[in-house]
């Protein structure tokens, strides 16, 4: 959907993606909810210099041209705008991957690598130079994948106080996320039990254990194809400042407020020995027989994989604040 100029007249311009037009040819279609989206708007046009004073600080931005309506239901909106009764927030949370503690996956040109089975694990410490780079399927003791959520600024300091202050009693905290994930290559979702904890103690060490198990199953619609839901438990994110020690753990400058961990467990045929049989999906979703080289330029072993790559949206079941991450389901093919 989009807004249409019409000398002053407020015109929505609204076109039916190709499941809503199915959804009508079924005599079913039925509008339930709606989302804005403010992709198009550059706010660093915002001057607020402007020789005319402040009533044309956002003169550029309001007159910025709006897109057309777009069939393709991915390309409407990749950033929604998101709702908050309260109109008084100074600060707002965003959420922020963590590859700073020991047990958090890095990420390794722009995606972060899934081995399929414990012999792609093995080869795969190798590849990436860095032990304990990547995720391995299904594994609830190796490399998880950490983000946080909270207050990334420096004007606030990253105490308890803060905490309680501008995220707890503003409602900012999330105690769930949502995790949306692409059923077609991922079976399940393995996140936080009530056992696992983040944070750090007086003298800024890590009390860190990332307790992971997969999650219990939810009818929560995604409104994506091929798309299923998980619910993710969000951990209290308790690291704080500790006076004249530097930040080592969290990726959120200022006050933090939960984080989560997940790592994933896939569908069956994609994880298949080193000799097995090739799941048809490699060759249809993604690239089969690639060799090391290619995918990790310094490398020596002659290995050759076969690779999908899909993506994860973890999003904050209160905030909504998201994260997109690329995971790469990788196997050894010989």
């Amino acid at each position: 959907m989009a807004f249409l100029d019409n000398s002053g007249d407020i015109i929505l311009d609204a076109v039916l993606t190709d499941l809503g037009r199915q959804r009508m040819a079924q005599g079913n279609f039925k509008i339930t909810k709606y989302a804005f989206g403010d992709d198009e708007i550059n706010y660093g046009l915002y001057n607020k210099n402007h020789p005319s004073g402040s009533a044309y600080y956002d003169l550029e931005i309001l007159q910025t041209p709006i897109m057309e309506a777009f069939v393709y239901s991915g390309a409407g909106i990749n950033y929604g705008l998101a709702s908050y009764t309260n109109t008084n927030l100074l600060y707002l949370p965003v959420i922020k991957q963590n590859e700073i503690v020991t047990q958090a996956v890095r990420m390794r040109s722009s995606v972060y690598y899934l081995a399929a089975n414990s012999t792609t694990a093995t080869e795969l410490k190798t590849e990436l130079e860095v032990s304990l780079r990547y995720l391995t399927n299904n594994s609830t003791s190796t490399q998880v994948l950490l983000v946080e959520a909270g207050l990334d600024t420096t004007d606030l300091v990253a105490d308890s106080s803060n905490r309680s202050t501008y995220i707890v009693a503003n409602n900012l905290l999330d105690s769930t996320f949502n995790v949306y994930y692409d059923n077609r290559f991922i079976a399940n979702v393995l996140t936080p039990t009530a056992n696992a904890s983040f944070s750090n103690d007086s003298s800024n060490n890590e009390e860190v254990n990332l307790f992971i198990s997969t999650a219990t199953g939810t009818s929560q619609a995604s409104g994506m194809n091929n798309f299923s839901v998980a619910s993710a438990r969000g951990l209290a994110d308790t690291v704080y400042y500790v006076s004249g020690q530097p930040n080592t753990m969290s990726a959120i400058a200022g006050p933090r407020g939960s984080c989560t961990a997940l790592n994933f467990q896939l569908s069956p045929g994609l994880a298949a020995e080193l000799g097995g049989t090739t799941d048809s999906k490699y060759t249809l979703y993604g690239e089969t027989g690639v060799t090391a080289g290619t995918l990790f330029p310094s490398s020596g072993t002659g290995n050759t994989y076969d690779y999908i790559d899909t993506n994860v949206l973890i999003q904050g079941a209160t905030t909504n604040v998201a994260y997109y991450a690329t995971i790469r389901i990788i196997r050894q093919a010989s």
